[in-house]
């Protein structure tokens, strides 16, 4: 994290070791695989629970099935209020290892559900637990990693929650939810054990005084005997961190350290009105509604794998092509993905053959997916990462968490309605050209962060 921008040389006389922070992440990404388990979930399971046709025992109306999908999202703020309080006081670490418990009770309700309102709390619990879990990582990623490597190992378990959503959609059509909810505590238990014998990070021990630790934690995570250099820009970068939460405060409504706050949210409102977390959601409901000839769930694993596909790639460049360019590159093409979803639906008004145009909304979907993959879903959290002094990281994160939460939970918990309402030819529309307009903002206001140490990025933000 605090070295030179060389991902093989700390200062031109002393190689860097890199396995051990990609061990680190790895062993996170068994947790964002469960999250996108959790998030894969309401695809198959929502489409079976509100079908008249479906043989199973629970039903769920409408109404019900937008809440189920909607509750995951509400727990998210819960979650990210309760992680930002334990990222303060009892380091990343244990935030991370703590949204392994509600998550792990999401799937025990799972697999008890007899009633809606067990699907709720389960929802809830997976809320929260991925509400812990995504602000923490960033955060503990970015503290850890070389510069040179820390956008890919972040991006890189933003994206592995698409494995854990292809999962999902693979085994939905054919486990119940009781089987399915054992087959997701695997992971997560896995996760629990292994991460408990990573170290903490390095800024947590350094923040609190214990220098003697910070040095063992910088050890592990690079191999090398002499890393002085690195400590003391370690303890450059947390000078002034452990002040009280006024003056913390204080500094954040600072208008230089607000207005960051303010860009990365309007830079989220985009990513949620891109309908990537609705579509997770209603994939197979809108694949249906679409009058595809080919089986909606299969049509769903190939969207789910592409967005692994996607998710892959984008880890390869966001260190190289940096993280303004794909934004924009991801806009451009979400936007002509969402128009051309759109004139799908109109074409079907029109009494179109919707047989004859299968090719239009899987090729649309397909599209969506590999462009929201490679910049909108994976660079915000890299950008929460690197933006912010260490006194305000754990603020930044809150806010940032809060935020989400409540926009996921708006858009899951009005997509029907908004259908309902206006069609899917205008609600596709509307999200595309509204994702249009994030182009120039991000030209105009989003830094470029690639190959800088933290300490670079507040010398360069600050200009």
């Amino acid at each position: 994290m605090f070295c030179a921008k060389n991902p093989k040389v700390l200062d031109d006389k002393r190689k860097i070791t890199i396995w051990p922070q990609w061990l680190a992440a790895l062993t996170i990404s068994l947790e964002a695989i469960v999250s996108g388990l959790a998030t894969g979930w309401a695809s198959p399971y929502l489409a079976q629970l509100t079908s008249a046709e479906a043989d199973i025992p629970l039903k769920l109306t409408d109404t019900e099935a937008s809440w189920v999908a909607s509750l995951l999202n509400l727990g998210r703020l819960f979650g990210a209020l309760l992680g930002a309080f334990c990222q303060e006081y009892v380091g990343r670490k244990r935030t991370l290892l703590l949204s392994g418990l509600p998550l792990i009770s999401s799937w025990i309700f799972n697999i008890c559900a007899t009633s809606v309102t067990s699907l709720y709390l389960s929802r809830f619990c997976s809320g929260v637990g991925s509400g812990i879990l995504w602000p923490a990582m960033p955060l503990y990623l970015g503290e850890v990693a070389d510069p040179a490597i820390r956008g890919s190992l972040i991006s890189m378990n933003v994206n592995v929650a698409s494995v854990g959503t292809f999962l999902a959609t693979v085994m939905g059509p054919y486990l119940s939810m009781e089987m399915f909810a054992y087959v997701s505590l695997v992971p997560n238990i896995l996760f629990v054990a292994l991460f408990s014998l990573i170290p903490e990070s390095p800024y947590h021990y350094a923040l609190h005084g214990d220098i003697d630790e910070a040095e063992a934690s910088l050890k592990w995570f690079r191999r090398e005997a002499d890393v002085k250099a690195e400590l003391q820009q370690l303890q450059d970068f947390v000078n002034g961190a452990s002040v009280s939460i006024l003056t913390k405060l204080k500094d954040f409504l600072l208008p230089e350290n607000f207005k960051k706050i303010l860009i990365l949210f309007g830079l989220n409102v985009f990513v949620y009105t891109s309908a990537y977390n609705t579509m997770t959601s209603y994939a197979e409901i809108v694949v249906t509604n679409s009058g595809v000839s080919i089986t909606p769930s299969i049509v769903v694993m190939a969207l789910s794998f592409s967005t692994i596909v996607a998710g892959s790639t984008a880890v390869l460049l966001v260190d190289t092509l940096g993280r303004k360019n794909l934004l924009i590159v991801s806009c451009v093409g979400v936007f002509v993905s969402l128009v051309a979803l759109g004139l799908h639906f109109h074409l079907l008004s029109l009494n179109f053959d919707p047989e004859k145009l299968t090719w239009l909304p899987i090729t649309s979907l397909l599209s969506f997916n590999l462009f929201v993959s490679y910049g909108l879903i994976p660079v915000p959290g890299t950008l929460l990462g690197e933006m912010f002094p260490a006194n305000l990281k754990t603020l930044a994160s809150l806010c940032i968490a809060s935020g989400n939460a409540t926009l996921s939970f708006l858009f899951a918990r009005t997509f029907q309605p908004f259908i309902a309402a206006a069609g899917e030819k205008v609600v596709f529309w509307s999200y595309g050209f509204v994702v249009l307009t994030a182009v120039p903002y991000i030209w105009y206001l989003i830094p470029e962060t690639k190959g800088k140490s933290l300490l670079e990025i507040q010398q360069s933000v600050k200009q």
